[in-house]
């Protein structure tokens, strides 16, 4: 199987790359790597409830179905090969012919073993070096660091996307936001101040265009669905779906202007690789240029302070305190500290302190591993919204 290419590869919990460069290391098959995959992702689950939901029969079942979670082993097994660490092998393709791979057992390359004997030792350091071999091994993520101002090199600490609420307005109204939507963004734009920049028709049409196509392709597959007289079909696009679509349209157009094209779910894996490991923060409230509200941004937290009920943007960001200082040129690599909280505004701002916000285990200790560790890392915070 092919393991080439840059792209940000889908693996929504970097954890999970603990896990089954573990196992491969103790000589597991295929089977007992998924299981391990699993076991990490349940505890995750378990660790996340907070309203009584999560449900032991359900993750009982994908034990026991060995076509559950074969595509997020197939990705990580893929990204060990690419990083170097594991030798080649072929892999199952579908979840189906999952079956004919279940005994297969991998090889750790020297590299690799060197890196879970870390990670065993010290996670921090562990975690510190794959900072280093993801960003060799994929630009886009380096890019990402560089844009949201958690490189030491990044000549802002914030990139911004303007978004616009919806007023309630029902599905014969798309078009009305979409132009407002447009007009939104042209003006964010050229206000300033978002870490990014781009001419009105370039605007325009970027958003346009991306919206209209995912509308028509929305539209060609609701027609190819059986359809039941008796009762009023579904819209192909509700309201929430086009509202994200605008966004997508956004954080495309806003990366891509930047210098660093990255598609939609390749910026949303980026931003929880980054808050788990301490590197940039996230947020939908945030402020925007003077003239045009707040926005979902990233970047410093001690501006983000302040939410406005028509316009909002996303803002992605390194954080100012933990950014490092481009005169000494001394990377600061303490990703996981003492975790403490900072009310600024109607929110709560939470440091990266925990070790991962994938397990919520107990606090890793505050060491400050050397700069070979990982040349390019820095301390980040994370963002929750209180309660009003």
């Amino acid at each position: 199987m092919s393991v080439g290419g840059a792209g940000i590869p889908r693996l929504q919990e970097l954890t999970y790359i603990e896990s089954a460069a573990l196992a491969v290391a103790r000589g597991e098959t295929f089977e007992r790597i998924r299981l391990a995959i699993l076991d990490r992702a349940e505890a995750l689950a378990r660790s996340t409830d907070h309203d009584g939901s999560f449900d032991s029969a359900k993750w009982h079942r994908r034990r026991i179905d060995s076509t559950t979670y074969v595509h997020n082993t197939v990705d990580v097994l893929k990204e060990l090969m690419r990083l170097g660490w594991v030798e080649r092998h072929v892999l199952p393709s579908t979840p189906r012919s999952a079956y004919a791979h279940a005994d297969v057992t991998y090889e750790v390359t020297p590299s690799g073993l060197a890196w879970t004997d870390l990670i065993q030792r010290n996670r921090l350091d562990g975690y510190n070096a794959l900072v280093g071999a993801l960003l060799r091994a994929h630009p886009q993520f380096d890019g990402y660091l560089r844009l949201v101002g958690a490189r030491p090199d990044s000549t802002t600490d914030h990139l911004t996307v303007p978004l616009l609420r919806n007023d309630g307005s029902s599905a014969g109204d798309y078009e009305r936001y979409l132009t407002a939507f447009v007009a939104h963004v042209t003006d964010a734009c050229r206000a300033g101040d978002l870490g990014w920049t781009a001419p009105p028709k370039v605007i325009e049409e970027s958003l346009r265009d991306y919206v209209t196509r995912a509308v028509h392709r929305a539209d060609a597959r609701a027609r190819q669905r059986p359809t039941d007289n008796t009762s009023p079909a579904d819209p192909p696009v509700t309201r929430k779906r086009f509202m994200l679509l605008c966004e997508e349209a956004a954080v495309r157009l806003a990366f891509t202007s930047a210098g660093c094209t990255m598609d939609y779910i390749s910026h949303e894996l980026l931003r929880r690789w980054t808050r788990f490991l301490g590197l940039a923060n996230f947020s939908y409230y945030a402020p925007g240029p003077p003239p045009c509200g707040s926005g979902a941004r990233a970047g410093s937290w001690a501006r983000v302070n302040r939410w406005t009920s028509t316009a909002r943007s996303a803002r992605m960001s390194g954080s100012q305190s933990s950014r490092p200082s481009r005169r000494s040129g001394a990377p600061r690599t303490d990703i996981w500290t003492t975790p403490r909280t900072t009310r600024c505004g109607a929110f709560e701002q939470r440091s990266a302190g925990s070790y991962g916000s994938a397990t919520r285990s107990s606090t890793l200790p505050s060491a400050r591993p050397t700069a070979a560790s990982c040349p390019t890392s820095s301390s980040g915070s994370t963002w929750t919204r209180q309660p009003s």
